[in-house]
């Protein structure tokens, strides 16, 4: 009677929690869902990390409606900000991607961010004064070392034979004068001429040593932009964008896709650069160069991708394959010729 009883207890509650489950999944609209990303990415920017734990934890069990139809909020981004350690920076400019995309798919949204991060990221990314006086620091050139020094060295050798040449000139009008005096003598002819002999023979001592000395300087120059691997292959600055799309195609040619794809994508960084479009800061992150991009610009999703694959390959893999490379190419390719129709 008693296990009877307890069973009949139990068949209820299980029926009391099914009934109930549904209700436990809050239904919002797509409206809320971005103006709660918004407040999140909000909290993060101003430190208060667990209030946005809090609330990352409720709205990971929300779903929400919109025009495309039903979906669940999204639990990978939300579980990230509900188990952080610390208000990471990168956790706030995946909200802010993710904020875009959903803005692009359904442009209707009118949820806006926080004034105070709109300020703090306008303060951020302002630029600032040049102080009077100074001077305007520019990329630096790009000439291969090696080239500079055989420029150097014929510069070096034209000044030399200027010199020297003066010399001659004026020891030569000397000679004729000395050999059609009176008194001058053969032994003072055979010491002119011999010191004309020394300085001709110095000049062309001179010229050889020059010569041989820039063609073994200058016979690397044609190899100085062959691949390296070197330490400053990690900053964009490094190398023009040009000088990238060259380097990126080397590596391909000797099979090393995983930095060929790197070289790429510094290409692009480099014409946005130099485009206005996007400004240089060494501590800035791949996602905040993304979060920079005005949402209007067309291949804005274009770059996403980019960066999306370029980080993948990079710090996901050891080794990437062609069809990666082929992919990363192409996508920087469009924005490059994007970013320099735009120019």
């Amino acid at each position: 009677m008693v296990r009877g009883t307890a069973a009949g207890l139990m068949k209820r509650v299980l029926a009391i929690l099914l009934i109930a489950l549904p209700a436990m999944s809050q239904t919002i609209s797509l409206n809320d869902y971005v103006g709660a990303l918004a407040r999140l990415q909000s909290l993060l920017a101003s430190n208060q990390l667990a209030t946005a734990q809090d609330e990352a934890r409720k709205l990971a069990t929300a779903d929400v409606n919109s025009p495309h139809g039903r979906f669940h909020a999204d639990s990978a981004l939300l579980g990230e900000i509900a188990n952080a350690k610390r208000a990471d920076v990168q956790l706030q400019q995946r909200i802010a991607v993710t904020i875009d995309e959903i803005r692009r798919v359904a442009p209707g949204i009118t949820a806006t961010a926080d004034p105070k991060l709109l300020n703090r990221v306008a303060n951020e990314q302002a630029v600032p004064e040049l102080a009077k006086g100074g001077e305007l620091r520019v990329t630096p050139a790009t000439t291969p070392l090696s080239e500079r020094i055989a420029k150097s060295l014929e510069a070096v050798w034209n000044w030399i034979l200027k010199v020297l040449g003066k010399i001659l000139d004026w020891i030569l009008d000397f000679l004729p004068d000395s050999v059609r005096r009176s008194g001058a003598t053969g032994g003072m002819r055979w010491i002119v001429a011999a010191v004309v002999a020394a300085i001709v023979l110095l000049i062309v001592f001179l010229a050889l040593e020059v010569r041989r000395r820039a063609r073994k300087k200058a016979a690397p120059a044609t190899e100085s932009i062959a691949p390296l691997g070197s330490q400053a292959d990690a900053d964009p600055l490094s190398r023009g964008a040009s000088e990238w799309e060259r380097y990126a195609a080397q590596l391909a040619q000797s099979e090393r896709f995983r930095e060929a794809i790197r070289a790429w994508y510094h290409a692009a960084l480099v014409s946005c650069y130099a485009a206005g479009v996007l400004h240089f800061r060494k501590s800035r992150t791949n996602w905040e160069y993304v979060a920079a991009l005005a949402p209007s610009l067309a291949w804005r999703p274009e770059f996403i991708s980019l960066t999306r694959r370029f980080e993948r390959e990079w710090y996901g893999s050891s080794q990437s394959s062609i069809d990666a490379y082929d992919d990363c190419r192409q996508r920087a390719r469009t924005v490059i010729d994007n970013v320099r129709g735009a120019a």
